[in-house]
């Protein structure tokens, strides 16, 4: 059998389809195919790929009659699973809705609901192959706004210049953090799928109504366990920051955020 010449592009596309094979059996065909191109025999290529030299001359008249997408279709898929097509799309509904956080949780579902039994192993090749993947939670502001926060930083760079060196600006608002709540750090969803998740609510709550100032990084504020933030807790901040003004013999604004 006459060895495999590729052209420039050829070589090009079977490098970079073997530098992302996820299958071992694909990274050995087409290395095969490359090797071969190298000016290796078969004897050689079989010893590097640890099969047989018939198996490599296999892989090589794929290529040549049929090309690389049929070199990199395996002819076994394995074992479909044991989960009929009605079962795999109920599985794929309970999967979109993030209750899955690992692969036992998905194993001890499909068990209890249709008593069929999976190793961890076998479920995760299982949600592999009905398009399932393993996502970690990343965080976002979900409201932010990227003009008016340019817009807000103008205004305070504006503000703190015409005001001068003896003026203290400071950014008042309140949040209210929540413990003991149950979150989720990731979870197995469809591939391509966004799944948006709130904080939750918690058993605790702590209600924080503060003051920042950038100029000089000094914060200030109320932190109430059991009362709620209501006018007359924000009058006794503002009084609280009056008076740190007064120490510090400079006057006081405030920007209130939202």
């Amino acid at each position: 059998m006459k060895a495999i010449q590729l052209t420039p592009q050829q070589r090009k596309d079977l490098s970079e389809r073997r530098r992302h094979a996820e299958d071992r059996r694909i990274y050995q065909r087409l290395s095969a195919v490359l090797w071969s191109d190298d000016g290796r025999s078969r004897e050689e290529i079989a010893e590097l790929v640890g099969v047989s030299t018939r198996q490599v001359g296999q892989w090589l008249r794929i290529f040549r009659n049929k090309g690389l997408e049929q070199l990199c279709t395996l002819p076994y898929q394995g074992d479909p699973g044991r989960l009929r097509p009605a079962r795999v799309e109920r599985l794929k509904q309970e999967i979109a809705t993030g209750a899955f956080h690992n692969a036992e949780q998905v194993r001890t579902w499909v068990q209890d609901t249709w008593g069929v039994a999976y190793s961890i192993s076998g479920i995760k090749g299982l949600l592999r192959r009905i398009g399932a993947s393993y996502h970690k939670v990343s965080g976002f502001f979900w409201k932010a706004d990227v003009e008016e926060q340019k817009k807000f930083v103008r205004e305070h760079r504006r503000h703190k210049r015409e005001a001068g060196p003896t003026t203290r600006r400071y950014f008042v608002d309140a949040c209210h953090p929540v413990w003991g709540v149950d979150l989720l750090y990731s979870c197995w969803l469809l591939v391509g799928q966004r799944f948006y998740v709130g904080v939750g609510n918690g058993r605790k709550r702590l209600n924080i109504l503060g003051a920042y100032c950038p100029d000089d990084h000094d914060s200030t504020g109320l932190r109430l366990t059991k009362e709620n933030i209501t006018g007359e807790q924000f009058v006794k901040l503002l009084e609280e920051l009056l008076g740190i003004g007064s120490k510090r013999r400079s006057e006081v604004r405030f920007c209130l955020t939202n």
